[in-house]
């Protein structure tokens, strides 16, 4: 594409060449300074160094709900309703003490109500602010639910039963109940979970592969635990 071209988009779109080249996530404020964002030194170097992923804080910040959260944690931060809570709680104090005087005990309806209707202020904020984040931590999670940076959504509990269906398939049960057909057995099952874990089938691998792994696996852990549980219970 020629630079005129590229002048031309950028005009006609009302952008910048360096959002339409992928160098810059700004549309619209391209002449900001970091001054005119009026942030202190740390928030700017947290930024700078991208710490945080900046694309999810940019969704965070622009969410429709973002600036209720914002304005809820401030009436808190700045303490600009604690006079509210401490009069009504100040109201329940002075009605409790009225039932009192009337000898009303703690098992009266009235006095539970009363000792139970106390507002503690930080308890009270925090559901606040966890209510104001729950629609949009959801809405971004929805977002990106299909992104390929996102973790995908295994079917686990397929995943599970196809490899119980393999370890109780014919071709891995032992023919003969001996110690040296359980082991067999058994380093079959650590195969086919070390094939699992990989995301390969087990037919990928060749005899001798299958054999050298059988033998590396014979020397594990579990499989010489298996072995002295076998010993001890013929059964197992």
């Amino acid at each position: 594409m020629s630079l005129g071209n590229l002048l031309t988009l950028a005009d006609f779109y009302h952008v910048s060449t360096d959002y339409l080249l992928c160098r810059t996530e700004l549309r619209k404020h391209t002449n900001k300074s970091v001054s005119d964002l009026h942030l202190n030194d740390d928030a700017v170097q947290i930024l700078t160094d991208e710490k945080y992923n900046p694309r999810l804080l940019s969704e965070l910040l622009s969410h429709k709900n973002f600036h209720k959260f914002m304005t809820n944690l401030e009436i808190y931060i700045d303490g600009f309703n604690d006079k509210g809570i401490q009069i009504a709680n100040a109201f329940l104090d002075v009605m409790r003490y009225k039932l009192n005087e009337l000898s009303a005990d703690s098992t009266d309806a009235f006095a539970k109500i009363f000792d139970t209707s106390h507002i503690e202020t930080e308890q009270y904020y925090l559901n606040i602010l966890l209510e104001d984040l729950k629609p949009i931590v959801s809405d971004l999670r929805n977002t990106h639910m299909k992104d390929s940076n996102t973790a995908s959504d295994i079917d686990y509990q397929s995943m599970v039963k196809n490899i119980i269906d393999d370890f109780t398939s014919p071709t891995q049960i032992a023919t003969e109940d001996t110690p040296e057909a359980s082991n067999d057995a058994y380093i079959n099952g650590l195969l086919l979970l070390f094939c699992k874990n990989l995301e390969m089938k087990i037919t990928q691998l060749s005899v001798e592969e299958k054999q050298i792994l059988k033998e590396i696996f014979s020397r594990s852990k579990p499989a010489k635990e298996h072995r002295k549980l076998r010993r001890r219970n013929p059964k197992l």
